[in-house]
């Protein structure tokens, strides 16, 4: 297990490490292709938008309840899946007709719906436990790669990274710490421009898979932590983070190639 564990984790750091050069070598493709052009800045162009996003998103998670002397007393485990809609904002830098550079953020929550868990619970930990995860600032690092076969259909590629905001109610009074993820992002869509206008739209689906998190309670193990109501060391990981993303968006283009 220890092995697979390792192996996993090298392949998403090597995953990681080849898409940050696969970005730096497009951004220096780009630049190198428009160096003897400097100073003439109609080979560039920028591109604002706002987008309605629809996500499914699904994860395996697994929770280690310890007792008071440190030794595990219970293991569960379990996948799920959810969807939710949210909002975006985006900036591209546009470099000549086929490449660009952009960032989106998501200022909204991407939540997951609430779980409840021990309805009913007795001493020395009463009361139901609830839970659910935010996702707050999704933020998308991209490079969008315009394809020449086809008017307006586009690929696109990035890092992502988010913030866990972990909302819970314990009938023991623990929480848990909230954690950051990163990942990467794979995409495709299709755009094109009102008319002759400034003005245009976007469709696009995309897939992402962020890396496996980890959080726990705050005590300690081995650790005898208010006995009265039995806390001891409880610890939750994830995995399999994955998403599927579809965007409707609105764009202006200020000098539009």
């Amino acid at each position: 297990m220890s092995q697979y564990i390792l192996i996993k984790t090298l392949t998403i750091i090597i995953q990681k490490e080849i898409m940050k050069k696969i970005i730096t070598t497009i951004a220096f493709i780009a630049l190198c292709t428009v160096s003897a052009k400097a100073a003439d800045f109609s080979v560039f162009s920028i591109t604002g938008g706002i987008a309605a996003n629809q996500g499914v998103f699904g994860a395996t998670a697994t929770e280690v309840n310890d007792d008071q002397s440190g030794n595990n007393v219970h293991t569960s485990s379990n996948s799920g899946v959810f969807t939710d809609s949210y909002s975006s904002q985006f900036i591209d830098l546009g470099i000549g007709q086929w490449i660009s550079i952009g960032y989106e953020h998501t200022p909204y929550s991407v939540s997951t719906p609430q779980n409840v868990s021990r309805e009913g619970g007795s001493a020395p930990s009463p009361g139901k436990n609830t839970v659910s995860v935010d996702f707050n600032d999704m933020n998308t690092t991209y490079v969008k790669v315009n394809l020449p076969f086809v008017a307006g259909l586009y690929v696109k590629s990035g890092l992502v990274s988010t913030d866990l905001d972990i909302k819970e109610k314990m009938g023991s009074g623990s929480t848990y710490k909230n954690v950051s993820t990163d990942g990467t992002m794979f995409g495709a869509g299709y755009s094109r421009f009102f008319g002759e206008s400034n003005l245009g739209f976007r469709l696009e689906t995309s897939y992402l898979e962020l890396d496996a998190v980890k959080t726990d309670n705050g005590v300690a193990q081995g650790t005898a932590f208010v006995r009265s109501i039995g806390r001891a060391h409880n610890g939750v990981s994830a995995k399999n983070l994955e998403g599927l993303q579809a965007k409707v968006a609105l764009t202006y283009t200020f000098g539009k190639n």
